[in-house]
């Protein structure tokens, strides 16, 4: 009995090693772990978290895409808000410019083309 169960853990053994040095690899399949994922945070202004202030609240996207503080969907990419803001920004500062520089005279025509002086200008 004893020499039957040596002989089946030996038969076992010899057909373990047989099968891990002959098994072919699928190329399918991973040799090492899969890498961790990057996680960037999205940064927005949500609606819900923000109200009527008038420097709204910056919060971050979850994986669900809702707002990570409060749940809601009622968002604006932070980036976008902020290139609009860069070109109301410049046009508010152009506009002042203009204002105190007590207004410009602009001539109608290109002043290659005036032969003689023209009363018709802007102001």
């Amino acid at each position: 009995m004893l020499t039957i169960m040596v002989a089946t853990a030996f038969a076992l053994g010899l057909a373990c090693a047989f099968l891990m040095t002959f098994r072919t690899t699928d190329p399918a399949q991973l040799q090492q772990s899969r890498a961790e994922l990057l996680r960037v945070g999205v940064q927005i202004i949500c609606g819900n978290c923000s109200g009527e202030d008038d420097h709204p609240v910056k919060t971050y996207i979850d994986r669900s895409g809702s707002c990570a503080q409060c749940g809601g969907n009622s968002y604006l990419l932070a980036s976008a808000v902020a290139a609009n803001s860069v070109v109301l920004r410049q046009a508010r500062l152009r506009d002042r410019q203009i204002a105190s520089s007590h207004g410009r005279v602009i001539p109608f025509e290109i002043p290659a083309s005036r032969t003689t002086r023209s009363e018709r200008i802007a102001v």
